[in-house]
């Protein structure tokens, strides 16, 4: 019998997951409005009030600085591959490709956690991550025919090709990230933490906003632009990330594993409803098997439960 409350953990981790996946589709507009550095720099800094609020609202600030002093190496660490990494290659990568497509290339890391952990411990089912590793890559190469022919890599549709490999390489950032994670928050409060983290990075991506536009652009933008920045800087990375751990709280990493595969497809359909994104057949295919072979891979790769938990340990990005 599901323990009383239950609901409250699902609830908190399918809104964050429906969170991560408007990320992309609500990032596209300030993207193009006040340029990928900015909306970075917006997400990092809001995101860093956010979340130390969060910790503060606990009552939880006096730990903040043991924290800081305790695991300061993977904060740098994390600071840097998340907030002034991987975030900033997002932004970068949506300014060149349909918020859909981005949305779901750059969440391929898992592909990339489940190929390194089998290279230092051996998986039980080899075919199984063979077989997850090619559906996941024919599904990319799909993505870049639009319309399931070799006209349409020049047609209309088509994929700016540096787009698509710095979304990728964004991926693999983030896959670092994770494994980096793994190790830093291991009993130690992962919001304060992030918090930390994404406060570290700050200065860093402003200085790179200060050298590319500068900050002119963000005070000059619409209300829209600046609503869209707000959703992208707490909603889709503070509030998701702490709803994503109450959740964990009361939901075993096999119960809750299931809801991040809800990202890309939440994001395609949003980015299809708000955006006007073209729901195309290499979109669709590609997509479904990009999908179906991160699973496989995941199942390859996971007989310790252990790798679960630290895979959804790691969502922060």
């Amino acid at each position: 019998m599901p323990a009383p409350g239950i609901w409250k953990s699902y609830a908190a981790v399918i809104v964050a997951s429906i969170l991560w996946g408007s990320l992309y589709p609500a990032g596209k507009l300030p993207v193009a409005a006040v340029g990928p550095l900015q909306v970075a720099f917006c997400r990092t800094l809001l995101a860093a009030i956010a979340l130390l609020a969060i910790v503060a609202i606990r009552g939880r600030a006096g730990s903040l600085y043991p924290q800081a002093r305790q695991r300061w190496r993977g904060i740098v660490g994390i600071s840097f591959l998340s907030f002034s990494g991987s975030s900033v290659i997002a932004m970068i990568a949506l300014e060149m490709l349909p918020a859909s497509v981005n949305g779901i290339l750059n969440n391929t890391h898992p592909l990339w956690i489940a190929l390194g952990t089998a290279a230092f411990v051996a998986p039980r089912r080899p075919v199984l991550l063979i077989l997850g590793s090619v559906l996941a890559l024919v599904g990319v190469g799909l993505v870049f025919f639009p319309d399931l022919s070799f006209a349409s890599i020049a047609g209309p549709n088509a994929l700016n090709p540096l787009g698509v490999v710095i979304s990728l390489s964004g991926s693999g950032v983030i896959a670092a990230n994770t494994v980096l994670t793994r190790r830093v928050m291991r009993q130690g409060d992962p919001i304060a933490i992030t918090g930390l983290a994404s406060a570290l990075a700050v200065p860093v991506v402003g200085i790179l906003v200060a050298f590319n536009g500068g900050f002119a652009p963000i005070f000059a933008a619409s209300p829209l632009v600046l609503v869209l920045l707000l959703h992208v800087g707490i909603g889709c990375t503070a509030i998701n990330f702490s709803l994503w751990f109450y959740g964990l709280q009361r939901l075993s990493a096999v119960q809750a594993t299931a809801f991040q595969y809800m990202i890309p497809p939440v994001g395609v359909l949003i980015s299809a409803i708000a955006l006007h994104e073209p729901l195309t057949a290499g979109l669709i295919i590609g997509g479904a098997l990009i999908l179906a072979g991160l699973l496989a891979t995941q199942i390859a790769t996971s007989e310790r439960r252990g790798y679960l938990d630290h895979v959804l340990l790691a969502r922060s990005r």
